[in-house]
């Protein structure tokens, strides 16, 4: 009987240890993520100096819509 409780002592600590480090590796990843999203919100926009005319472009006909 000694056994069986400590077998099931050590599966509960177990199953505890991985579930705490599946909670602790959920927070981490989920910092990450807003940590990237607030990186991007910082970076100044991206602006297009480019020179473009209508020479550029091309008529598009009723089929090729």
């Amino acid at each position: 009987m000694m056994e069986l409780s400590f077998f099931v002592l050590a599966l509960f600590i177990i199953v505890g240890l991985i579930v705490i480090a599946v909670v602790v590796w959920s927070i981490v990843w989920f910092l990450i993520k807003i940590g990237v999203i607030v990186q991007k919100v910082v970076e100044p926009p991206t602006r297009d100096y480019g020179s473009y005319s209508i020479e550029q472009g091309r008529d598009v006909g009723e089929n090729q819509r």
